[in-house]
């Protein structure tokens, strides 16, 4: 499996118990307390993605506030609801590593609730042969 170079982030919180990984867009995603709190991005093989850093997920709300605190984030170009930090950053390291003890210490301004999948509506017919919606549990 895949090794990202910035996994070093991790860890200020790998050791809770709620942490987990999963993949995401060729990256990384980071969980943390039932919140998705972050994205590790490097350029994929197929050159779609190009990027190196860190996706920082949080909601629009948030990113004054976050911004404040820590001014070489800023919102991704594509994804721009999420704040993003290149690895070129002169002061990469040391932004990422008070990034990751903020998100340790559960600040409620990181992360976004994944989403439930929706459910889908299924045709069926009643005992008139109508055709009828409903909702699939």
């Amino acid at each position: 499996m895949k090794t990202f170079d910035n996994e070093w982030i991790f860890r200020a919180f790998e050791e809770h118990p709620s942490f987990f990984t999963k993949r995401m867009f060729g990256g990384l995603a980071v969980y943390l307390f039932g919140r998705q709190m972050m994205v590790l991005v490097e350029p994929t093989r197929s050159g779609r993605w190009k990027w190196h850093g860190v996706l920082i997920c949080t909601d629009y709300a948030h990113h004054s506030a976050i911004i404040k605190d820590f001014p070489q984030l800023a919102p991704h170009n594509i994804l721009k609801k999420w704040l993003y930090l290149d690895t070129r950053d002169a002061d990469f390291e040391p932004i990422m590593a008070d990034v990751a003890k903020a998100i340790a210490q559960d600040d409620p301004r990181f992360g976004i609730s994944p989403q439930t999948p929706k459910k889908k509506a299924v045709l069926s017919r009643s005992r008139s042969g109508k055709l009828k919606q409903r909702r699939n549990r």
